[in-house]
């Protein structure tokens, strides 16, 4: 944007000798900033610059300058042409104009209600409304926008903290779309209207609800504070009320200017959701009759389907810490790969069934909807007898003795009691025959050979394929158990047979000798080309050495090529266990979160942390690089 000269203001003060001797070059500078700030609502998109400012403007720009409405038809007559190219940042001394005076300008809500189209009288530091004032459709003639409607609105920003602005939006009458701020919505009534997106740029403020914007740079603020600090939302939006999101001068709006822990995590999604629409040169297109919690689902379900596996952007990334060229004996080039495979307790709430992967229909659920009815079963492991009202077991006596224990060793008051036994104390004396009720008992115990469940169920844990350069490539939720079989399932998906070259040369796993136990004897040979060593920590610490198995097949120190000249491995199989020290402080933010947000917030961490990875990379020289497409396919180098 051009630079204003003073000498230019001086100038035209000279043409306008009543502006020179009412206004100080301080009254034009700002009238030139408020100008500047108030352009799209002076001079809507696709209009041309009016002879005359509106009523509201000049009432506006005479109270914040303090002169008369003629000063203020003089001074666009003279600056006007100026104020779109005129320099102005947001500074906080504009916005605070606007939290001053931007309401004053609002009329009565009895005068609304009858005159609605003076709804547009309203005033805020930012000008939020559709990028069109006349209807982009061919087959509308490209007529006048109208109808038009204000919401009154906030808009959170990184460093001007929280605005009071006015969202608009127009309407066509011929192809029945109310053009909002980001996006359009066709014969909004119908239930299966959707809202598209106007192209796939990330705006500069984001419509996350109705009456909430959002800027992007906060959005990255958001999820660098998510990535690096592993900052909850709760925690992100407390932060931002204290610091950021002060101003000296107390906005006047009626709506609650704080931000919340869920607004940051809609924020967070809708930005991640069109950055990565951005990535595919795609539209966002969600559901418009939604509920702004399921708004997004459609897309996020779409999003970890394609993320499964191969979906990472880098998934085919290798460098110089985690691929080896060297030439053989035949005098052809070959690659050597490594990577690690590992689990980390991260887990959601899944449905009570064993290995069901079905999602349940809210938190609170015990069951998914396919077994939903066994919620009327006794919750005693083994016992298929119907549960009695207010329960949730049968008649049998010790299967209701297991519920009254359970949940007696929920209470607060028996947890503590059992932490002081533990620790040897006993400062809450037993209660003698005299003065117990003749009812008591002692606290019970729990009663061998009776198991059930009567809480949530949740997911085992979340399991990583790392490159030995800490870059992740792939991840998968385990929901029963970290078995063999999963294991191998998720190697085979990360990996997959249309990518024969993908599959690297040295797959570390601190269980590896009974995979390859199993590979042997269901006699799959997908992984024959594979080195299959335990990490060496965990063979160190977890392997012994009268395991003759593993000591023959597994034992890294048996593969020369992990070993270089100096004696130390060529490969750090210990990525995992470092990155899941990274991954694991995301389980107080992801653990109530639904399975789709789950799985989204996850892979989206993953995303950012491969970027920063990559980027450290480069830095120290280790080339980092996306490998080519014919090398995965198979192709020799």
């Amino acid at each position: 944007m051009a630079h204003i000269s003073g000498v230019e203001i001086l100038r035209r003060l000279e043409t306008y000798p009543s502006l020179a001797k009412n206004l100080k070059y301080t009254q034009v500078e700002q009238f030139l900033q408020l100008v500047r700030r108030l352009w799209p609502e002076i001079v809507p998109p696709q209009c041309s610059q009016p002879i005359i400012l509106s009523t509201h403007i000049i009432e506006f720009l005479a109270a914040v300058l303090q002169i008369d409405a003629a000063l203020v038809h003089l001074s666009w007559h003279a600056f006007g042409d100026l104020g779109q190219s005129f320099f102005c940042e947001p500074v906080q001394s504009i916005d605070d104009t606007f939290r001053i005076h931007g309401h004053d300008h609002q009329l009565g809500k009895s005068f609304l209600l009858q005159h609605p189209k003076f709804l547009t009288y309203v005033l805020g530091p930012e000008t939020i409304g559709p990028p069109m004032s006349l209807c982009p459709r061919p087959e509308c003639d490209y007529h006048k926008l109208g109808e038009e409607l204000v919401v009154e609105a906030r808009l959170y920003t990184l460093h001007r903290g929280i605005l009071p602005i006015f969202s608009k939006s127009l309407y066509c009458r011929s192809c029945h779309t109310r053009y909002y701020h980001n996006y359009s919505v066709e014969k909004a009534s119908d239930p299966t209207a959707r809202r598209i997106y106007y192209s796939e740029d990330i705006p500069t403020f984001i419509h996350v609800t109705e009456t909430c914007l959002v800027e992007k740079n906060l959005c990255v603020y958001f999820e660098k504070q998510m990535a690096v600090c592993h900052a909850t939302c709760q925690g992100i939006a407390r932060v931002y009320n204290m610091a950021l999101g002060q101003s000296s001068v107390p906005n006047t709006s009626r709506l609650l200017h704080q931000l919340t822990g869920e607004l940051v995590l809609d924020s967070f999604l809708f930005h991640a959701v069109l950055r990565d629409k951005r990535r595919r040169r795609e539209v966002l297109n969600v559901v418009h009759k939604e509920y702004q919690a399921h708004r997004l689902d459609e897309i996020l379900a779409e999003r970890n389907y394609r993320m499964a596996g191969t979906g990472q952007e880098y998934w085919s990334h290798a460098c110089d810490k985690c691929m080896i060229v060297y030439k053989g004996d035949d005098g052809q080039y070959y690659r050597m790969t490594a990577g690690v495979h590992d689990g980390v307790t991260v887990r959601h709430v899944c449905c009570s069934v064993h290995n069901c992967t079905e999602p349940v229909p809210t938190q609170r659920s015990l069951f998914c909807y396919t077994h939903q009815d066994l919620i009327k079963t006794c919750c005693i492991f083994g016992c298929t007898k119907l549960a009695q009202p207010g329960f949730r077991t049968c008649t049998l006596e010790e299967h209701r003795n297991f519920q009254t224990e359970t949940e007696l060793r929920n209470t607060g008051m028996f947890q503590l009691h059992s932490r002081l036994k533990k620790a040897g104390l006993n400062l809450i004396p037993d209660p003698t025959p005299e003065d117990s009720p003749e009812d008591s008992t002692a606290l019970p115990s729990e009663r061998a050979g009776v198991r059930g469940r009567m809480s949530r169920s949740w997911t085992h844990n979340e399991q990583l394929f790392v490159r030995c350069c800490g870059v992740i490539l792939s991840r998968a939720t385990f929901f029963g158990a970290e078995g063999i079989t999963g294991v191998k399932d998720f190697l085979k998906a990360t990996f997959p047979e249309s990518y024969p070259g993908s599959l690297p040369s040295y797959i570390f796993y601190d269980n590896n000798c009974q995979l390859l136990k199993h590979l042997q004897s269901v006699g799959d040979s997908y992984f024959n080309t594979v080195g299959l060593p335990v990490d060496v920590f965990h063979f160190k610490c977890k392997h012994t050495i009268r395991d003759g198995f593993c000591q023959v097949n597994c034992n890294p120190a048996q593969f020369l090529e992990l070993i270089g000249k100096n004696g130390k491995w060529v490969f750090n199989s210990s990525a995992a266990e470092q990155a899941n020290v990274w991954f694991g402080k995301f389980q107080n933010i992801v653990q109530e979160m639904p399975d789709i947000r789950f799985n989204f917030f996850l892979d989206e961490m993953i995303a950012i942390h491969n970027i920063t990875t990559v980027e450290n990379l480069r830095k120290q020289g280790h080339k980092p690089h996306l490998q080519q497409e014919a090398l995965l396919r198979g192709a020799q180098m």
